[in-house]
This record gives structure tokens, sequence and C-alpha cells, in this order.
């Protein structure tokens, strides 16, 4: 069996490094009669005397990747190891501070590595909770791409159309998420061309791919609704309180999980939360509906601070702000896998097809039929929808209110021109 190579290798940065080795041991001497694992990685030992009480024993720096074949194994293990010598030796990357040493490359410049100049400008840009998710899977994937398309040596001074292209087809899922990587790459590339990294921005001459819109989910009647509902208030009382709250706001989860109590004027029916619109952040104060009062108030009562988050872990107040993803989680786990809500009439049990943010939908959709219709109405002068989701344009709050164009073609067939 192999040793693995322990030596220390000194760097000029003043850091020492191990001998980079590949894992499994002996990984490279398989045949295709073995019985091999699917994964293998890259591997060395770097230390930085800065953190040597720290990290006495320095710091593992490891690359993972799986391939179907033997012959794909090989030829990507022998890549990644020459792509982290270099990086270590030539690029004087630190694993342990995750940043380049030699002052070249500390700040954005035309010659940095493309994949690094995209993180670094990713790191300096006011993103959303949403988008800096959005944008560091981006780059996971981008990063995993660059070596099966031969551009692990491309500068960011030399990106051309076709890199971005070929780029976003490699990565490419489904229109949808195609259409999600070109904008926040073109987003990057205006930055990175504010600092003089490119001299255009190659995302630009990308066409976005057309998106086949697919039938939205709806619940089957009013009945259902009332079952769902009364369902999460005998089994989850804390969701079937949230979910009472998102409905009637016509908000976003990621909204609502920033809200602390100092942030809600119940008496007057508000709440302030931070939006990002357009490129920036702005604090903008929300309605809380008569309907939804009550909802607010039992919240409210369970604070046992002004800076507690109303929705913390258990979706009860407390000091940690949480992630909203978890909301679909809960939802997929606790409603749509569930199969013991019980339809009244029946006795038999059913199965809800729809996605939490249906709630959404169908709120902004109530309010868009109660506007145009004067019977339950007067007319006034706001769109109610919009006003409540604070979309900046009526076509965006169009995208929710699914009822609307049969509503206008009844309105249409109405008309007297007499």
């Amino acid at each position: 069996m192999k040793r693995r190579n322990t030596e220390r290798i000194k760097l000029s940065n003043g850091c020492t490094r191990t001998g980079v080795y590949f894992l499994p041991k002996d990984c490279m001497d398989f045949t295709a009669k073995d019985k091999y694992p699917k994964e293998w990685a890259v591997e060395c030992r770097f230390y930085d005397p800065r953190f040597k009480k720290e990290r006495p024993n320095g710091k593992q720096y490891r690359k993972k990747f799986t391939k179907d074949s033997l012959k794909e194994l090989r030829i990507f293990a022998e890549i990644y190891k020459e792509e982290m010598e270099r990086k270590l030796d030539e690029l004087f990357y630190n694993p342990i501070t995750k940043s380049y040493m030699n002052t070249t490359f500390e700040e954005l410049n035309p010659d940095l590595l493309f994949i690094d100049a995209l993180w670094k400008v990713r790191d300096k840009m006011n993103y959303s909770e949403d988008y800096i998710s959005l944008s560091r899977q981006l780059l996971n994937l981008i990063e995993g791409a660059i070596p099966k398309l031969g551009y692990s040596d491309l500068k960011i001074n030399e990106t051309e159309i076709f890199h971005m292209k070929n780029i976003l087809e490699k990565i490419y899922t489904t229109e949808s998420v195609f259409n999600k990587h070109r904008s926040c790459l073109k987003n990057m590339f205006d930055e990175l061309l504010e600092y003089g990294c490119v001299k255009f921005n190659p995302i630009s001459s990308l066409k976005k791919k057309v998106e086949n819109t697919k039938e939205r989910v709806l619940y089957k009647d009013d009945r259902e609704v009332s079952v769902v509902l009364q369902y999460l208030h005998d089994k989850y009382p804390t969701f079937y309180r949230y979910t009472n709250i998102f409905r009637y706001s016509g908000g976003r989860s990621t909204e609502l999980f920033r809200v602390q109590k100092k942030h809600v004027d119940i008496n007057n029916q508000e709440y302030k939360v931070l939006i990002k619109k357009r490129k920036k952040y702005e604090w903008v104060t929300k309605i809380i509906i008569p309907v939804a009062i009550p909802y607010w108030k039992r919240v409210l009562i369970e604070c046992k601070s002004e800076d507690d988050f109303l929705f913390s872990k258990d979706l009860r107040p407390g000091p940690v702000q949480i992630d909203s993803k978890q909301i679909d989680r809960r939802w997929r786990t606790n409603v749509k896998l569930a199969n013991d809500i019980i339809d009244p009439i029946t006795k038999k049990a059913i199965k809800i097809e729809v996605n939490f943010y249906t709630w959404k939908h169908m709120f902004l959709d109530k309010l868009d039929e109660l506007q145009n219709n004067a019977e339950l109405a007067p007319i006034v002068p706001i769109n109610l929808a919009q006003g409540m989701a604070n979309h900046l344009s009526p076509e965006t709050t169009g995208k929710y209110t699914l009822g609307k164009q049969n509503r206008n073609n009844e309105y249409l067939k109405k008309i007297d021109l007499k």
C-alpha cells in the first residue's frame, strides 16, 4: 500500500502543505473488476503559522467528486489534483481563511480566474436572502462544470459570450432555473464591468428561455380549505396560527420571519418589514387586516422581549431568526404527506396537492374580486391586491390573481354601449 506524502512543502507565502493525495487509498490502482466506491476525493493538509495555536494539525483541504465510470474518476482525480496544487502554490489560496494571500488577488482585477472573480463580486453585492442562496448554488454548479468544459484557466477579462452560453447550458435543468441563473449572472457581470474586470457584459446577449408555465393546483372547494385549516388547528396549533397570519398578509415568509415584536403596532394595524425593491432594501409598512388581528395578538402575547422574532423555533416567538424555507418542508411533511386528513362528510382520508404559497394566491385573488364587484365593495382608487403584496407593478400582481382574466371577460360581456 502506498503511503501518503506527509512531507511539508514550503510555499512562498510562508505557509506549508503536504502532498496532494487521492481518496480512497490506492484508488488509482482499481480495476473494472474491483468493487470500487463512486465518490472519490483529492486532499492535503494545509498549515498557516498564524494559526498554529488554533490549528496545530493544520486544515484538511478536500475536494470530493462523484462519477459513474472508473475512467472518469481517474481523469477527474488528476484534474482536481492539478487544480488544488495550482490554487495553493501559484494563486496562494488559504483554505483556513478561504482567501487568496497574494495581494494581487486580494481585490477584484481583470487577471483573476473566472470563477474566483465571480465568488469575489458575489460577496460584494447586496443580495436578498433568496438571492444569496441562489448565487451560492449557481457558483457551486459553475465550479463543477468548469473542468468539464476546459475553462479551468479562463480569466475573467477573457470571458466571451460563448463561454457563458456553454456554462449555462451545461448546468441547465429547466427553463425557469436557466432564466434565474442568467439573471443572477447578469447582475454579477454588471458589477464586474464597473470594477473594470470585463469590457462588456456577456450575459446581456444571451436570450431568456421561454418558460412553459404549469397549471397551478388549487383547492377543490371551500370545504377542503376548511378541512385543512381545522386539521392544522387540531394537530399543529402554531403552524395554524402562522398560516392564518401568512394568508391574510399578502406577503412572503422571508419577510414575516424577519419581523420582531418592536416592528408591530397592533393598535394601528401595521407592521414594518425590510424588503428588497429593485437593487436596495427599504423598510415598508404593511397592513394587518381585521380578520388577522386575533392571530397577531396571540403571538405578540408570547413575546418576552421587543427584540423577539415572532416566528422562531416551533413558529413561536424567540431570540433567534430561523430559515423561512422550513415552512415548505413543514407543509410537505405535515399536510401533503399526511394520511389522516379526513373529510367530515365522506369520512375518508383526502390527499392535499396544493402548495403552501396557494394561500397567498387565494387571498390576492379574493381582494381583486372584491375590488371589481361593486355589490361587495365600493370602488377605491388603489389596487387592493397590489397594495397588500407591495408589488411594484400590477403585472406582478396579475401572476397571483388567477381568476382575474375570467372575471374581466364576464365584465366585458355586460358592457352596454347603447
